[in-house]
């Protein structure tokens, strides 16, 4: 599951966030830190619970060195399908800008079926959302702040997605909250809310928000908020300069694996 979104601040200063929910109470996270990208790996065995059988490849959410921001969300999980955290990493390995970002979303899903998934991305002049359902595509250019959730907006919801319970009314707070927003405060506001109850940003319901993150673009610099756990339950809050192009070292990259919240982070993948 996920809720996730995109606002821009003021010229040059954008964000995009998510709130990622699993099949139980407690995930590490593991990393990937290049010069030209950084990545969150993706887990296709997200509603699992056993981690000793966690599955991982492609990224959840991340950046690059271009500025380009880009995370997803879970729709529908069939067998004999590609993971779609695999078309997170392709917008942010061979995009510059949201433009070729979804040009190479579009090509790898000519190539071969993925999951069905909701991907959203942003950079300092662009934003847009992309539905992933097997082999088709379908991408909006965002004029505006833009939250998604666990169903297809442009493609519609379908009976046998995995989550019919909780993705509308998440959508439905996320983006009153988001239309709302002025800054990053209200955005994290956003991922603790419960305007539901436990159907809220902050999931309980079913599955459960293990993370939340904000990736923020703004002269230059990308830095990540992150949480681990429950953001209603105010865990700590990390704040970081991801290392991307310049910005990128070892001993910079080191010290911000050392700095993020999971018990993984230091593992190099």
């Amino acid at each position: 599951m996920c809720t996730t979104g995109v606002l821009r601040i003021g010229d040059g200063d954008y964000l995009l966030f998510k709130n990622k929910d699993f099949g139980r109470t407690h995930f590490d996270d593991r990393l990937v830190t290049e010069p030209s990208v950084f990545g969150v790996q993706g887990v296709t065995t997200w509603a699992g619970t056993d981690p000793d059988l966690d599955q991982f490849s492609g990224f959840s959410i991340g950046a690059n060195e271009h500025g380009l921001l880009c995370c997803d969300s879970n729709v529908r999980t069939l067998d004999g399908h590609a993971n779609y955290d695999e078309l997170t990493e392709i917008a942010l390995r061979e995009g510059r800008d949201v433009d070729s970002a979804v040009a190479a979303v579009q090509e790898a899903v000519e190539s071969k079926p993925y999951l069905w998934a909701n991907l959203i991305m942003i950079d300092a002049a662009a934003a847009a959302a992309v539905e992933v359902r097997g082999d088709r595509v379908e991408a909006t250019v965002l004029t505006g702040p833009t939250a998604r959730s666990n169903h297809h907006v442009v493609l519609k919801p379908h009976p046998d997605d995995d989550d019919t319970v909780t993705t509308q009314k998440r959508l439905s707070s996320a983006q009153r909250r988001l239309d709302e927003a002025g800054g990053i405060d209200d955005v994290l506001a956003l991922q603790r809310s419960h305007d539901d109850g436990d159907t809220g940003v902050c999931n309980h319901h079913g599955y459960q928000t293990v993370y939340s993150y904000v990736l923020r673009h703004r002269a230059g610099s990308t830095s990540l908020h992150v949480a681990q756990g429950r953001p209603c339950a105010d865990p700590d809050r990390v704040e970081m300069t991801v290392p991307l192009g310049e910005a990128w070292s070892p001993v910079a990259t080191a010290e911000f694996r050392a700095a993020y919240p999971s018990a993984q982070a230091t593992r190099n993948v």
